[in-house]
């Protein structure tokens, strides 16, 4: 008797977990469906998940078929240029789905009214694809549906056909007219971002931001308004081609701070480009001071700097800060941030070694062509020989042609 209870537990146990992770037909096996760990949030929460990665497909119409107790929906390394209009059924209410993870799936476009029935979810992943939103598949009210979004992961996701300037107009339009208020994160890493441009109020229409991560970009500066984002405490520099902040973001910043007290803003800033020499003076004694948390900036290290024993030295091993001289004693003109990032007067490693290359590839062609004269001399004279007689006979061409006579 226990032994037949046993085995009806085990068999009604089986039977649920392979009911638990059958995917609808349209799904054509490719997929899993079931309570699993989930990767988002929580670690060790369990949630409903369809899982589609790298299952191969080239269009999203499976969707269509979506569980509606779905929790999480990992769609990614799939190959869907285009999301369609409705990407979910429309007749069905999605109040659990709470994760739409589309990254990698290499899509181009996205449609105005691609998103329906997502007013419960937290947390868009669109990273690693190609989008294209400006000029005409510019969708003002893209993300528009995301009543509740809070964390919007956008990591390499616009084509890089595109300059940044220009989609980051185009974005400022869609965080306005999509109204995300509850967002709370958005990841812009490695989107070849050069500048914010003329758009410095892009993250205003961003109300309750409160981490913005930039890291892997090409910024120059801090050339973006914070004083509208009231709820921000975190913004991510790391690796961009940063060599100190203007006076502009310096006073933005302080300002900010000021406003703020007595909490403060991080902002983390590592392995950037940081030049360490008399125009840096003022970026330095500003970190000494500023109530602004800037993470570890002491073990900043200087990538170039004058005088040349600064290279590769931190911030807090510098003692000395001087611009680079010329031969009469006067001090060099010094070029202001170049938005280039080309800096003159240092490296003298660099100088000598391209010093070094240039007169040993001079010499080398010299040699060869020393060693070869002969065979050059073959080679050229012929031609030589031909052009001064081609000029020759044309000069006496003009000087036989008749002259015309007046009777």
């Amino acid at each position: 008797m226990v032994f037949t209870r046993l085995l009806l537990v085990i068999c009604c146990l089986a039977w649920g977990s392979a009911s638990n992770n059958t995917c609808p037909p349209a799904f054509l096996n490719r997929c899993n469906c079931g309570m699993a760990y989930s990767r988002y949030g929580f670690p060790n929460q369990m949630k409903y998940t369809v899982n589609c990665t790298n299952s191969g497909f080239t269009s999203a119409t499976m969707l269509q078929s979506l569980p509606s107790r779905t929790e999480v929906l990992i769609f990614t390394g799939n190959i869907i240029p285009t999301l369609p209009i409705n990407l979910f059924n429309k007749t069905e209410f999605f109040d659990d789905l709470d994760t739409i993870d589309l990254s990698g799936n290499h899509i181009r476009f996205i449609q105005g009214k691609t998103f329906h029935r997502v007013s419960a979810v937290k947390t868009l992943i669109l990273n690693h694809n190609d989008l294209e939103i400006t000029d005409e598949k510019e969708r003002p009210r893209l993300f528009s549906n995301f009543d509740e979004l809070e964390h919007l992961h956008l990591t390499n996701a616009f084509s890089e056909k595109i300059n940044s300037t220009d989609y980051l107009l185009s974005l400022e339009d869609i965080f306005y007219e999509s109204r995300l208020d509850s967002l709370k994160t958005l990841h812009l890493e490695q989107n070849e971002i050069w500048s914010i441009g003329n758009n410095t109020r892009v993250f205003c229409q961003l109300p309750k931001l409160e981490q913005l991560l930039l890291t892997d970009n090409r910024l120059r500066d801090f050339d973006f308004r914070i004083d509208c984002l009231h709820s921000l405490r975190y913004i991510n520099l790391e690796r961009n081609m940063i060599t100190r902040f203007s006076d502009d973001a310096m006073k933005r910043l302080d300002k900010y701070t000021e406003i703020r007290s007595p909490r403060k803003i991080k902002i983390r800033m590592r392995q950037n480009n940081m030049v360490c020499d008399c125009r840096s003076k003022h970026f330095i004694e500003w970190l000494n001071k500023t109530n602004a948390d800037i993470e570890d900036w002491r073990d900043f290290k200087c990538n170039d700097g004058y005088p040349s024993s600064n290279v590769g030295k931190t911030l807090k091993e510098v003692h000395e800060l001087r611009c680079p001289y010329d031969t009469s004693g006067n001090m060099r003109a010094m070029d202001p941030l170049s938005h280039a990032g080309h800096f003159h007067g240092y490296s003298s490693a660099t100088i000598g070694a391209l010093s070094f290359l240039l007169v040993f590839t001079t010499s080398l062609l010299l040699a060869v062509a020393y060693f070869h004269k002969q065979k050059l001399k073959s080679i050229f004279v012929p031609y030589w020989d031909f052009i001064t007689r081609k000029i020759g006979y044309t000069g006496l061409n003009h000087d036989e042609a008749p002259q015309e006579v007046n009777v």
